[in-house]
């Protein structure tokens, strides 16, 4: 019979679910299984099985090719049912049997012990010699039990003896089997006997066992331990064995009732069974034996049984036993009884525990407790009482105290108030059994915080409290904080990058790494580096830091408040065990710390000493302006050149972005001019900015820096100029320039290299982005207005180029700061960020220097005119410039004004754009002028300036007007033709748009327009009083900000030489718009030959 697959208890319990295979075990072992055959050819195994009704029930069962069970049964159930698994186990001890050695083994501890025990039963002919057949491995075993102080009871387990020694799994035998169904094969004919004295014998109960008591307990109590089965509790205890006598010792006993008890004393301790005469079961070495009392076995077995002497017994009671004990037995004492009230104090007992059901289910996890006990006087009585009053037995003294139920109501009431429930009120109560109430928390999450806050306050309140060793929520006390700050010479952004350690010394002298503990605790709630989060655990007094070992830190809540804030970005890398943060960082940290109410001892290197100053620019050592300047710094441009003096001497870099106007061209030419005044100047410096933007270059450093040797490397001919790059103090370049020269420009060392509008270098991909990062510069700059037009990655590609790494890639930049920022608005992430480039980001609104500037500042934009505009230019300039010298020879200066004029009109539009001529020849050329005010309305208006741009030509508004459209930028126009004055007015004045198109006609009286704080003049006019008067609509009374106002003025052109007339002929625009009478000439010959001037 091998084909069937081998059989064991865990392979019955898969196919069959467990209540089946407990089931099917018992009837197994109760011997119900009858006719057991397998059939190799159809692979059947068939049984048949005694039910309830005492009707065989028919097995069938067969297994598939994997050993798959398929069993049915005549039962009401109809498959896989107990009976299947009985039949089962009946056909794993066939295997078994099979199995056998023909050689028996060798006798084990329990063979030895029963054979030990059958052969003193033989000595003593109380029982007859007992065999087991070889193919019987089923066992009755035979379980004594302590029931109270005072008793023990049999109870009956049948097990399977296994082959490595002991007994597999047991079930419960019901003595009463033996009277009503056949004997198994396992009870042998000695064990059948003891079943039918016990099962018939009227104190017997099935549930509660069989009480040894008495002269029949006695011979129970022998024939069990002879069958060398009968164990102490439980069957893996080794088997009872026969003792020699031991004497006891008659004494009474007090119970907490303040009852007294007769009974015997042992040395060892040993467990008295009442038997008679009494016998004892020594535990600890598993045997049992008779007592020796002194008396006869039936006086002893009646002092055994005395009734108790209670407390209240009158004192003749007490002398009435005295009289009948025997003179070597003592007699009961007389106690005191006193009645007591004193003020409880309540107890509150911590524990963790895994709970097990009434049924045996145990929950897997540990349940958090909290049991409420009242001190009476040093006595613990648990919350719930069944009584008003406590007893407390002390020597010879029976005190009573009375329960102050209403101090109790109360301790009750503050748990309640402290977020504790009553578990007897739960659900929990019906699955479990409590010796007294327990409270507990309704989210295990609440534990660390409670235990940490509600604890010290129970203990304020009068409480005490007792932690159990098993608690799982223990708080560790810190005696110091020690913060080590220092240069971390690996990281990326060298320079820049600090290393942190922070230990922290516990209560018990231990040592903990503070940053890895807040690293673990970050990891299992990420949410705590949200700024909400932050905010919360900054106004806790302390918070529950988790250790390593399992209990909890209490921390003060603002400092790692702090250390999470201010080392966000390391935490949310998952590098927290590197502990790289940047300088700034460093000195934010460093200063809050400092700043707090917690003590904690700071070491830092000399490396952030010397950063310290980044932490504030005005702690930045002040830069005097350079000697050849010429211009007058204000306070915050001062600033700005110490701030950019600083970071060049730190070997740092950083981008000035401040709003347009606020003079940063002229800032970055001091630079430049006191590193040449210092000597420090051994390369030239360059300076890449936009192609609109050289010109006004060239002219600043003119104007303000005359001393510097300015090269401007731009135009046709530029590459005669190469071989002097390293003569010239700066060197200006573009940006489209840049690709075309870079073999040339990476050859030269730079002393400074500037990027002018460093936006432009905002896509990393870019070829341009690229070349500047393979430039050889000592020293790096960024100037912007807007150094984020987009997105962040535009901020990142420029701190990229100036300080590779300090930002991360720009993979972790997006994990790190883009993604939580811009998708998740995490605020915490936007401060950590703020944090890390604020003192490498210089910028100055308008508003913050609003003092120090003037009611209105005029800036010239000059724009180089480029390519076939050019070309368009000479040509529309040498036609007119023959036709005014024709005029004027016919007909003399005085009298060809009108011509000059015309003439002067073609070529102003040309300067405008292209496209006000009329008559133009194919696609008119691009406008270098439009260009450059399509640069600047966006950056304006990113910082909130209010714009009023004025043109003297309305198809130039229309023009610019198609633009805004295209850019969907907010505008509103106001021109001859416009009939509603007011609407655009209104829009403006309430801030509805940010741009005003204004022709000269309509908008040069009448307007008050204080919204504004920007004036653009597109085209110059030949009237500086119009002009002026044009300004004064945002320059006037009631206007509370300072105005800029900006003149867009094409370099070389006609235009530039209208400006230098308005300072010498300040009437020439009366002379041409007044009608009246006839005036001198309003230029003379050399200013008509100024103003057709060709370009250079």
């Amino acid at each position: 019979m091998t084909d069937l697959p081998e059989l064991n208890d865990k392979l019955i319990e898969q196919w069959l679910d467990t209540q089946a295979a407990d089931k099917g075990h018992e009837l197994f072992e109760q011997g119900r299984v009858n006719d057991l055959d397998y059939d190799k050819k159809s692979g059947m195994l068939r049984a048949s099985v005694r039910g309830e009704d005492r009707v065989p029930l028919q097995v069938a069962i067969t297994f598939d090719s994997d050993d798959y069970l398929s069993g049915h049964c005549t039962c009401p159930m109809g498959a896989d049912c107990k009976h299947v698994a009985a039949t089962l186990y009946a056909w794993m001890e066939e295997q078994d049997d099979e199995a056998e050695e023909p050689v028996a083994a060798a006798p084990g501890l329990f063979a030895f012990g029963q054979w030990l025990g059958a052969l003193e039963s033989v000595k003593e002919g109380s029982v007859p010699v007992d065999e087991f057949p070889g193919s019987i491995k089923q066992r009755l075993l035979y379980i004594l039990e302590p029931d109270g102080d005072q008793d023990v009871r049999l109870n009956f387990l049948s097990a399977r003896m296994l082959k490595s020694g002991g007994y597999g799994k047991a079930v419960s035998y019901d003595a009463t089997n033996i009277l009503n169904y056949p004997v198994p094969q396992y009870v042998l004919s000695a064990d059948e006997k003891i079943l039918r004295d016990v099962a018939t014998d009227r104190s017997f109960s099935s549930l509660r066992g069989y009480r040894i008591k008495g002269p029949e307990g006695l011979r129970i109590l022998k024939r069990i331990m002879a069958s060398g089965r009968c164990h102490w509790q439980n069957k893996d205890n080794p088997p009872l064995k026969r003792s020699d006598k031991r004497t006891g010792n008659w004494q009474w006993q007090l119970n907490s009732r303040g009852d007294q008890h007769l009974s015997l004393h042992m040395q060892q301790d040993e467990k008295i069974v009442p038997t008679s005469p009494p016998w004892f079961i020594d535990i600890a070495q598993a045997m049992a034996g008779q007592v020796e009392t002194g008396q006869p076995a039936d006086v002893a077995e009646i002092l055994l049984n005395i009734p108790a002497v209670e407390l209240d017994c009158s004192d003749e009671v007490v002398e009435a036993v005295n009289k009948q004990l025997p003179e070597d037995v003592p007699g009961p004492v007389r106690l005191k009884h006193d009645f007591r009230e004193v003020k409880p104090i309540p107890v509150v007992r911590l524990s963790s525990r895994k709970l097990s059901s009434r049924w045996g289910y145990r929950i897997p996890d540990y349940c958090h407790l909290i049991e409420l006990w009242f001190d009476y006087d040093g006595k613990h009585v648990p919350y719930r009482p069944t009584s008003t009053s406590i007893r407390v037995i002390r020597g010879d003294k029976v005190i009573d105290y009375k329960r102050d139920l209403a101090i109790e109501s109360a301790a009750v009431a503050t748990l309640a108030a402290a977020g504790l429930y009553p578990m007897l009120e739960d659900k929990l109560a019906e699955l479990f059994d409590f010796e007294q109430q327990m409270f507990t928390l309704e989210d295990e999450s609440y534990w660390p915080e409670w235990v940490l806050y509600e604890v010290p306050q129970l203990k304020e309140l009068g409480f005490l409290i007792d932690i159990n060793d098993n608690f799982s929520f223990k708080i560790a006390q810190a005696t110091t904080w020690q913060l080590n700050l220092d240069e971390s010479k690996a990281a990326s952004g060298s320079g820049l990058m600090g290393q942190a350690s922070f230990m922290v010394t516990l209560d018990d002298g231990e040592e903990v790494d503070l940053i890895a503990a807040l690293a673990n605790w970050v990891g299992s709630h990420p949410d705590l580096l949200k700024k909400e989060s932050l905010a919360s655990i900054k106004e806790k007094q302390s918070v529950p830091l988790p250790l390593p070992d399992g209990r909890l830190l209490s921390a003060p809540g603002e400092m790692i408040a702090s250390i999470l804030h201010f080392m966000l970005d390391v935490f949310a890398s998952g590098k927290a065990e590197e502990a790289v943060l940047s300088a700034p960082q460093m000195l934010a940290l460093e200063k809050s710390l400092n700043e707090s109410d917690t003590h904690v001892q700071i070491s830092s290197s000399a490396w952030l000493q010397h950063m310290r100053a980044l932490a504030d620019i005005t702690t930045i050592p002040v830069s005097e302006p350079p000697r050849g300047l010429r211009a007058q710094l204000r306070d915050y441009q001062r600033e700005g050149l110490s701030w950019m003096q600083f970071l060049l001497q730190m070997k740092l870099a950083g981008i000035l972005a401040d709003d347009m106007g606020l003079g940063k061209t002229v800032q970055a030419l001091a630079h430049i001019l006191k590193e040449k005044e210092e000597g420090r100047l051994k390369h030239p410096a360059l300076v890449i900015a936009p192609t609109s933007l050289m010109h006004n270059w060239r002219r600043e450093a003119e104007k303000f820096t005359p001393d510097l040797d300015v090269l401007v490397v731009h135009g046709p001919t530029r590459a005669q100029h190469f071989e002097q790059l390293a003569s010239h103090d700066l060197v200006l370049t573009t940006y489209p320039l840049l690709a075309r020269d870079f073999d040339v420009l990476v050859e030269q060392p730079w002393h400074l290299l500037i990027l002018d509008e460093a936006q432009n270098i905002k896509n990393p991909r870019a070829k341009a982005s690229q070349l500047v990062r393979k430039l050889k510069a000592g020293h790096k700059l960024c100037m912007t207005g807007t150094p984020m037009e987009n997105h962040l990655g535009e901020l990142w590609a420029q701190f990229d180029f100036l300080m590779p790494g300090y930002l991360f890639d720009q993979r972790g930049f997006t994990r790190m700061f883009r993604k939580p920022i811009e998708i998740e608005a995490d605020v915490a992430r936007q401060e950590t960020l703020n944090t890390r480039i604020r003192p490498f980001l210089l910028r100055r609104s308008k508003e913050q220097v609003a003092l120090e500037l003037p009611p209105k500042t005029e800036i010239i934009r000059s724009i180089e005119l480029e390519d076939k505009q050019r070309e368009l230019y000479e040509s529309v300039r040498l036609a007119m410039q023959k036709r005014v010298r024709d005029a004027v020879t016919a007909m003399g200066l005085a009298q060809s004004q009108i011509v000059v004029l015309d003439a002067l009109l073609k070529m102003r539009q040309v300067c405008c754009d292209p496209r006000l001529m009329s008559g133009l020849k194919g696609v008119p050329p691009a406008s270098a002028k439009l260009d450059m005010l399509l640069e600047m309305l966006p950056e304006m208006i990113e910082e909130g300036r209010r714009i009023l741009l004025f043109s003297q030509f309305t198809s130039m508004l229309a023009l610019i007007e198609k633009e805004m459209q295209r850019l969907d930028i907010g505008y509103v126009k106001l021109t001859g033709q416009t009939k509603d004055r007011e609407t655009p007015i209104e829009r403006f004045q309430n801030e509805e748009v940010p741009l005003f198109l204004i022709s000269l006609k309509a908008g040069g009286v009448g307007l008050n327009l204080t919204a504004a704080d920007t004036v653009i003049h597109y085209d110059p006019w030949w009237n500086p009083a119009a002009e002026a008067q044009a300004t004064d609509r945002a320059h006037r009374i009631g206007q509370d900000k300072a105005v800029f106002v900006y003149k867009l003025i094409t370099e070389g052109t006609v235009e530039e030489k209208i400006l230098e007339l308005q300072d010498r002929k300040r009437d020439l625009a009366n002379g041409i718009h007044d009608s009246g009478a006839a005036r001198a000439p309003l230029w003379t010959a050399e200013d008509i030959d100024g103003l057709f001037k060709p370009l250079t």
